[in-house]
């Protein structure tokens, strides 16, 4: 069953979600990874295209990834009121199901799906990272 959002919801989300400033460059997630997981895509038997050793790989961005989201939300939620602390966690949650609604839509039920939802992740939460260090650094 495919993941929808009200039309209110998804007019919250998508107002919140917006980076900061219209004009802000577009996010490109892989010039945001580590130097770390380039490295490690680049060595060992994720070289060779061995699945679980490039999931790995991914999954230990994922976790950078991932800390830095939570960092760039608690420092977008201490610049804004109450009023706005809620519509912009109310947002978060939105995004949170949208991505995991997204990541599991093309999935094919092989191995190649632990890269697949993986990087899907990664990507998103990336982008979504950078998108909340723009809110931050907005102090609206």
């Amino acid at each position: 069953m495919p993941f929808r959002l009200s039309t209110p919801a998804l007019l919250l989300a998508l107002a919140v979600s917006a980076p900061a400033f219209a004009d802000a460059p577009k996010i490109d997630p892989e010039k945001e990874y580590t130097p770390a997981y380039d490295r490690c895509l680049n060595s060992g038997d994720a070289l060779k295209g061995v699945t679980v050793a490039m999931a790995g790989c991914t999954n230990a961005e994922l976790q950078k990834q991932d800390a830095r989201l939570n960092r760039a939300y608690k420092a977008a939620m201490a610049t804004r009121s109450k009023a706005r602390q809620a519509t912009l966690r109310t947002a978060q949650r939105a995004w949170i199901k949208r991505r995991d609604a997204e990541c599991q839509q093309d999935l094919t039920g092989g191995t190649i799906d632990m890269l697949n939802i993986g990087g899907c992740h990664l990507s998103m939460t990336t982008v979504r990272a950078v998108e909340l260090e723009r809110m931050a650094r907005a102090k609206r």
